[in-house]
Formats: C-alpha cells, structure tokens, sequence
C-alpha cells in the first residue's frame, strides 16, 4: 500500500492505495486511522483498488471541524470528485458506516455499499460520553475494552488505546458526540444500493440488533454475523471479514 495527499477546499486528506480491479473506499470509525483495515489488505488487494482513508484529523490529515457525520460525508463525496472514482464500493466500520449511510444513496459514483459494526443510530453511553470529556484517559481506557470481547489479546487493546490517543480528545469527542447525533433511520427506506452488513456476533458497542435494523430497512440487503467477534470484528477477525467483503463485491461489481 502506497501513502498519497490530496488536498481538499479545508486541507489535506491522508490515504493508502493499492490492488488492482475496481475502486473500493474504506473508511474507518471513531478515533481510528487507516491501518486500522491492515488484516483486510491481502485478500481485497487481490481483486479491487483500495482507496484507505484517513478521516480529517485522523492519521495524517489536516484537522477539518467534522462535529457531524453529514460533515464527513462532505469530505468523502469531496474526495470521490477530486480523485473521480467510478463504480465505487463504500466500506465503513461503526462512525464509518455511519458516513457511508449519509454518503452512497446520495452520489452517482457509489454502486455498493459495506457496513461493519453500525447501525442507523449510534447512541453513545452517557458515562463513556463524559468520560471523554472530563477524564481522558480513563474514557479511553473504557472504549479499548468495549472494542473487544473478554478474553481479547492486551496487544489488540493497546493498539487501540495508541489510536485514541494520537487522535486526541478534541477529535475522538467530536467523533462521539456526531455518532450521538446521528440518524439515518429516515434514510434506509431509499436506500437502493446493493449492501452488505457485517458485525462481530459478540459487539457491545454497536450490538447484532442494529444490524437486523438495517437489514430490515434496507431492501434487499445481505446480513453476515461472524462468531465470537466484538467491535473491532475487521481487526479481530480481517481475513474472514475480508473474504465476506470479496465475495460479495465479486457478485454485485463483477457478476461473478
């Protein structure tokens, strides 16, 4: 994968390329960076061209005020322009599907979508909401153990703590905040796309119950459950993500 910058109306967005075949854009969730997908790489790389975003703020971009999804969406359909992306798969994982949400049923350049650990609403927990406003450290270490099912290894925790930190309090607030404020209930009845729903059978965070709501909003939509994974289903268990991902895409990109 290949680091690129493009700059955009408010500074520059951050992002890995590589693979061959049809354009693929990953987004990632609240406080994370585009490595966060790394486990999925080898088998997408084989057939689709990903496009890995680093979120305004995140990873190596420029900080952009985003205090609501709608405003990262703003950057993500800014970004298909600028790099005019064609018959693309939108791929996101909690705040990330969020922004697919508001992103793909509303551009003529999207033709799939992929929602991982989300839902239509993310309501955050008022003690984690106040934590990261009013003790830092002790709110991410409550959003680290969250992200995992008991029994996850220290160093998927503490990888995911690192995230948190470097992103800072500003912006991970600002993530958690836009995911309370966010519904797109009102939008999955004119969703037409073709959209496949992924989540980790043990997530806490965004519980199986929001993905059979999405499943039953939006026609035709395809629901995978993977056992024994949490929040962080693409990082606890990326290949079998990863190949859930390709298989479907073959389908609906290739008709394979």
């Amino acid at each position: 994968m290949e680091r690129h910058f493009l700059r955009l109306a408010g500074g520059i967005l951050s992002y890995l390329v590589g693979g061959k075949g049809p354009p693929v854009v990953l987004i990632h969730g609240a406080g994370n960076r585009a490595e966060i997908w790394k486990e999925l790489f080898p088998v997408l790389t084989e057939g689709y061209t990903l496009y890995v975003l680093d979120l305004p703020g995140h990873g190596l971009s420029s900080y952009i005020p985003c205090p609501r999804i709608e405003d990262y969406s703003s950057r993500v359909l800014e970004f298909l322009e600028a790099a005019d992306l064609r018959g693309v798969a939108l791929v996101g994982h909690s705040m990330g599907g969020a922004i697919v949400l508001k992103t793909g049923p509303f551009s003529k350049r999207v033709a799939a979508l992929v929602l991982v650990g989300t839902g239509a609403r993310l309501r955050v927990n008022p003690r984690l909401l106040s934590m990261l406003k009013d003790d830092f450290p002790r709110g991410i270490e409550l959003m680290a153990r969250w992200s995992f099912p008991k029994g996850a290894p220290q160093e998927l925790l503490d990888e995911a703590k690192e995230m948190f930190w470097q992103s800072g309090q500003a912006v991970l607030y600002q993530d958690m905040l836009a995911c309370d404020l966010y519904s797109a209930t009102e939008d999955l009845g004119d969703i037409s796309l073709p959209t496949l729903i992924v989540c980790g059978e043990r997530d806490v965070m965004t519980p199986p119950d929001l993905s059979r709501e999405l499943q039953r909003g939006i026609r035709g939509a395809e629901l995978r459950l993977v056992e024994g994974a949490g929040h962080m289903v693409h990082r606890e268990n990326g290949e079998e993500v990863a190949r859930l991902i390709s298989s479907f895409l073959d389908a609906q990109l290739k008709g394979g």
